[in-house]
C-alpha cells in the first residue's frame, strides 16, 4: 500500500522541528540510504533533449514548442 500526501513545506519543517535528535538522525540515514539529498542540476544540452524526443517520433510541432519553452526556461538562461 502506499499514500501520498502532499505536505506544506511550513508544516514539513514544524513536523520536524518537534523531533529529537535521534529522530532525526533516522530520517537523516533513511533520506541517504535512498539516495535522496541535494544534488546540484546537470542540465544537458538542448538539441540533446530534442534528440532524445525525435528518436521517440514526437510531432515537428511538439518539437519547435519544447525547444522554444527549453530556450526561454530559467533554467537555461
Amino acid at each position: 500500500m502506499q499514500l501520498l500526501v502532499d505536505v506544506d513545506i511550513n508544516n514539513l519543517i514544524n513536523l520536524i522541528s518537534r523531533l529529537n535528535l535521534s529522530q532525526i538522525e533516522k530520517i537523516k540515514t533513511a533520506l541517504i540510504e535512498r539516495d535522496i539529498f541535494f544534488q546540484k542540476f546537470k542540465k544537458d544540452n538542448i538539441e540533446n533533449i530534442i534528440d532524445d524526443f525525435k528518436n521517440e517520433n514526437y510531432s515537428e510541432e511538439f518539437l519547435s514548442t519544447l525547444e522554444n519553452g527549453l530556450r526561454q526556461s530559467s533554467i537555461y538562461k
